[in-house]
C-alpha cells in the first residue's frame, strides 16, 4: 500500500537518524520490526520529522511517550 505523506521529502542521510531512533526504540520495547505498532511508530517519527522536529535526541524523547 502506497501512502502519500505530505511535507519536504526525507533525504537519505535524515533517513538514517529517522532509522536510528525506530531501531533503538523497538530493542527498549522488544518489538517485532513487522508489528502493527512498529508500523505506527514509523509513520509518528516520519510525521514528527517532517513537522520539524528534527533533533535525534527530540525524536528519541517523543519516541518514548508514544
Amino acid at each position: 500500500m502506497l501512502v502519500s505523506i505530505p511535507g519536504p521529502p526525507i533525504l537519505p542521510g535524515e533517513l538514517t537518524k529517522i532509522d536510528d531512533v525506530f531501531k533503538e526504540t523497538l530493542r527498549e520495547r522488544e518489538l517485532s520490526r513487522q508489528s502493527g505498532e512498529a508500523t505506527a511508530l514509523a509513520a509518528r517519527l516520519i510525521e514528527l520529522y517532517q513537522n520539524g522536529v528534527q533533533d535525534v535526541v527530540a525524536l528519541r524523547a517523543l519516541a518514548k511517550l508514544f
